[in-house]
């Protein structure tokens, strides 16, 4: 048998060859379709690892005075200190509801010869009068909303901040006073002055039926303030210290 003549190794590699140009002309295709489309690149946060318990601040929270508020930015992380604007107002003759809210206010200082009223009328009468009173120390009010109108003079300025206006909350002197907020309850004793009056109080309307009790004396006076109790006033009566 004569021998076999092998195969032409030139036809299989042009077969290989035409089939890696298709394959270069289809990717010079594709190339040049997408060559006008934006590229957009996505990056992916990569959230820590859970540990079951809430990051910490960096910055610890101020203590704001009682003009400001610190609010926590959860963004930075961070506390900001804003200011607080209460509503306030001077002396005068005020229209309740036009003018001035109602609600509570209070002189956060002394103001000797200081005059205030409550008024149901403008008449000028004895009967427009609701409420009224002197005073040379620190003063707190309620005007309620039925009241029409409020009369101020020389009290300074009234606000409704009613923080703390005392730097001793268990020995303090003559005035108006928030229990709890100004003075704590419990048992207290007064120096002795002539001309000494004081009242437990349930509310700050001025009226008879805010009073809880109330005496006037000449000489050392010891009362029981109530945890219940809304308020304390004491004009004439020197210092009270807590027994």
């Amino acid at each position: 048998m004569a021998p076999q003549k092998p195969k032409s190794r030139k036809r299989l590699w042009l077969i290989i060859g035409i089939v890696v140009l298709v394959f270069i002309v289809i990717g010079a295709i594709a190339s040049g379709t997408n060559s006008n489309q934006p590229t957009t690149t996505t990056t992916q946060a990569t959230q820590p690892a859970s540990t079951g318990q809430q990051p910490q601040p960096t910055t610890q929270p101020p203590t704001p005075t009682s003009q400001q508020a610190a609010t926590h930015n959860s963004a930075t992380n961070s506390y900001i200190t804003t200011a607080i604007t209460y509503p306030q107002f001077g002396d005068g003759t005020f229209v309740v509801d036009q003018d001035i809210q109602p609600g509570t206010y209070r002189t956060q200082v002394a103001s000797p010869g200081c005059y205030y009223a409550r008024l149901s009328g403008f008449g000028g009468t004895i009967g427009d009068i609701i409420a009224n009173a002197n005073t040379d120390a620190p003063a707190i009010v309620t005007i309620s909303a039925s009241d029409k109108g409020f009369e101020s003079v020389g009290c300074g300025t009234w606000t409704k901040d009613l923080s703390a206006i005392t730097t001793s909350k268990t020995s303090f002197a003559d005035g108006m006073y928030i229990v709890r907020t100004d003075i704590q309850p419990g048992t207290y004793k007064s120096s002795g002055q002539s001309g000494c009056y004081y009242a437990r109080l349930r509310r700050f309307g001025g009226t008879i039926d805010d009073i809880i009790a109330n005496a006037n004396t000449d000489t050392p006076a010891i009362v029981t303030i109530s945890a219940s109790d809304k308020g304390f006033e004491s004009a004439n009566c020197g210092t009270w210290t807590k027994v």
